[in-house]
Parts: structure tokens; C-alpha cells; sequence
């Protein structure tokens, strides 16, 4: 297949569903093969099977990506199956119900460290040995709006994305004599299933009108919003210059 991708293989943490669809299904288009990782299983199955239907080359593998064996398993499926790894979009993520922070339990603050934080450590730290063995590589993380522009009573998932945009941040200047780049993606509000969790559980046009009305392009992030702006980060003829960027995807929001 033909793309600016092509002959690149890659794994999207969290690519069966929201904005990891999106990237997973932009980079098939464009040529790569695509490892989909996702806790859930089945889902993924059938995004891989939809791309496989479609022209494109992708499998999916069943991924925990708060435990190390499972990023480590998901890396050795992709090397095993495609030949290689060259991309990694770290996304795989929880959102939040909103909550002043004295009702904010332990439990939820150890569940959105332990996804949105430890998630992102472990894939990369499962990815880095073949990366810094072949000299290339390209890490995507996905960041939040949230870690540019804090709100409230969304405190600790604003925490654990803050922490992930100076992990990806402090990667990239490790890595970067290695011939290995690493930036973030920092949506706003998403047209996905994940909106919900910020409107408290439970999704309404009313919620939606909310969150568009504070976008100053009035415009909610769809996943191919989101797969597009991957692309640009993936494609080494396009951005080769650029590591340690975590570029805005938001209709506006932050700036």
C-alpha cells in the first residue's frame, strides 16, 4: 500500500474506540500496518478486521497498558507479525467525572494515575529497547487541552496529563540524540464516548451545546481530528524537525 506511512509499522494503545480509532484508522490509510491495542479484545478485533476489509493491514492484540508484561507482550506481537516497529501513539487514557477535590477519592486518583500516567511509562518503556536498537522512532502521546489549560474540579486528571506532557517533554530531549522523536497531542473536547465521563456519566445535547459553546470554534474533536494531526507527527517527511511539540488539537480552546 501506498501513503506517506507506507512500510512503517505502528501501535495505537486505546486504538479501538474515541480519538485511538481515529489515529489507528488514519494511519492504515496512509500506508502503515497497525498493531490496534486495547483492553478490550473484541473491539479491537473488529476495528483490525474493518481495515483489513478496507485494503489496509492491521491485527489487534489484547493490551493491559498498566501492566509491564502486557506492554511488553503488545510490542513482541507487532515485531512478530509486521516485521517491526517504527511508530508508537501512547493513548490509551480515562476521563473524569468532575469533583472538587476533597470528594475525589484515593481509589480514583490511584486509577487515573495508573492509566493516564503508568500507561504511557510502560509502553514507552516496552518500546524504547527496539527504537534505541534500530536508531529511529517516532513516540505519540496523547496529552489533554487540560494539561495546557487547567480546570476546575477536574484537578487530578488535569495531574496525571500535566505528568504526562513533561514525561513526553523530558523524553524527547533523552532521546533525541537517538534518532528517536517524541511529541503529544493535546485535544479538547472530543466528539467520542469519553465526553460523557466529563458531563458527569451521562451524555446530553445540552452537555454537548456546553462544551462547544467554550470552543472558540464552536467545533467538538472528532477522531479523525485527531487521526489527521498523528499523521502529521508520524509522517518524517512532514515533521521531522519537531520533538517534544505537544500541539494543541482544540478548535482554540487554549489559546
Amino acid at each position: 500500500m501506498t501513503g506517506r506511512l507506507a512500510g512503517k509499522a505502528a501501535i495505537v494503545t486505546g486504538g479501538a474506540s474515541g480519538f485511538g480509532m481515529g489515529i489507528a484508522r488514519s494511519f492504515a490509510r496512509d500506508g502503515a500496518k497497525v498493531i490496534v491495542a486495547d483492553l478490550n479484545g473484541d473491539a479491537a478485533q473488529n476495528l483490525a478486521d474493518e481495515v483489513n476489509d478496507a485494503g489496509g493491514t492491521a491485527a489487534a492484540v489484547q493490551a493491559d497498558v498498566t501492566d509491564i508484561a502486557s506492554n511488553e507482550a503488545m510490542v513482541t506481537a507487532c515485531l512478530e507479525q509486521f516485521g517491526g516497529l517504527d511508530i508508537l501513539v501512547a493513548n490509551a487514557g480515562l476521563g473524569q467525572r468532575p469533583c472538587a477535590l476533597e470528594e475525589t477519592s484515593e481509589n480514583e486518583y490511584n486509577r487515573q494515575f495508573n492509566v493516564n500516567m503508568r500507561g504511557v511509562f510502560y509502553s514507552c518503556k516496552a518500546a524504547l529497547p527496539h527504537f534505541r536498537k534500530q536508531g529511529s522512532g517516532n513516540i505519540i502521546v496523547t496529552v489533554s487541552g487540560i494539561a495546557l489549560r487547567p480546570r476546575p474540579n477536574l484537578v487530578i486528571y488535569g495531574a496525571t496529563k500535566g505528568a504526562a506532557m513533561n514525561f513526553a517533554k523530558g523524553l524527547a530531549l533523552e532521546l533525541a540524540g537517538e534518532g528517536i522523536r517524541v511529541n503529544g497531542l493535546c485535544p479538547g473536547p472530543g466528539d467520542t464516548p469519553m465526553l460523557a465521563e466529563f458531563m458527569g456519566g451521562t451524555e446530553t445535547e445540552a452537555g454537548r451545546e456546553t462544551f462547544r459553546s467554550n470552543l472558540p470554534l464552536g467545533k467538538l474533536i472528532r477522531p479523525e481530528d485527531m487521526g489527521e494531526a498523528a499523521l502529521f507527527l508520524a509522517d518524517d517527511a512532514a515533521s521531522s524537525r519537531l520533538t517534544g511539540v505537544m500541539l494543541p488539537v482544540d478548535s482554540g480552546r487554549t489559546v
